[in-house]
């Protein structure tokens, strides 16, 4: 095995466990919504708030960190649209991550959010985040060129859909 392709290894685990962990914990969310399982739905937020230093965040650097040095050690450059919108959705979980997540999981361990509704936050967020990870293996298997307009406007439209989704989905928990 070559060190580029060990590398490729590395960085395609690190995606599997955040995609897998991440898509595991919002069935669980849409199982405990289903259900009306209440008590579920409540540990919900407190199981993520548990995840995210120990899975999410170390799987989702071993990708970037990963990703990094697949382009410096193979025939990559950083120029490839393909290359940037895997940078993008990096990107975008990193500020939903620090900007939304992490200040709620905050509030609900201060007990100022009440559980089922940070649960339902953090539902509606990891949806979003997912939308973007999927897109963003699609982006690595396809690795579109600016001129396939088609494919980016297919893209930006599941997420601009799954955006709107948690948005509608957020006015509704808030009451």
């Amino acid at each position: 095995m070559s060190r580029y392709e060990f590398l490729l290894f590395l960085h395609v685990t690190a995606v599997i466990v955040w995609l897998g962990a991440g898509t595991t914990l919002a069935l669980l969310a849409l199982y405990a919504e289903r259900q009306r399982d209440r008590e579920l739905g409540s540990r919900l937020g407190a199981l993520a708030g548990w995840l995210g230093p120990r899975v999410f965040a170390p799987a989702s650097l071993g990708t970037l960190v990963f990703g990094i040095l697949l382009v410096l050690d193979g025939s990559w450059t950083f120029q490839p649209l393909w290359i940037k919108l895997g940078f993008a959705a990096f990107a975008v979980s990193f500020l939903l991550n620090v900007g939304v997540r992490f200040p709620l999981v905050r509030r609900l361990e201060r007990g100022t959010l009440e559980p089922l509704r940070a649960g339902r936050l953090l539902a509606l967020l990891a949806r979003v985040e997912l939308a973007v990870l999927y897109l963003a293996v699609a982006d690595m298997l396809a690795k579109p060129s600016g001129a396939e307009t088609g494919t980016l406007i297919g893209g930006g439209s599941i997420l601009a859909a799954a955006a709107l989704a948690a948005a509608i989905g957020a006015m509704r928990v808030r009451g």
